[in-house]
C-alpha cells in the first residue's frame, strides 16, 4: 500500500496510528528498536507520540 492510501485509510480512521507506522516498513524497524530499547510495548498511545517525536526531529529540522 503507497503512503497516500495509508494516510486516506488513517484519516478515515480504518487503520489507527499504530497500524499506519507499523505499515511503513523504513519507520517500523526504527520504531520497534527504539520500544525495545525503552523497555515498551508497540501500542496505539506511543505510536503517536513516536511519530510526532520523529517527525519534529527529523522531518522540520532539515526546513
Amino acid at each position: 500500500m503507497d503512503y497516500n492510501e495509508l494516510v486516506q485509510k488513517r484519516q478515515e480512521g480504518i487503520i489507527d496510528d499504530l497500524e499506519f507506522l507499523l505499515a511503513q516498513k523504513d519507520l517500523a524497524e526504527i520504531y520497534l528498536e527504539d520500544m525495545k530499547s525503552r523497555g515498551e510495548r508497540p501500542n496505539n498511545e506511543n505510536a503517536v507520540k513516536w511519530l510526532c517525536e520523529y517527525e519534529n526531529n527529523h522531518l522540520y529540522e532539515q526546513l
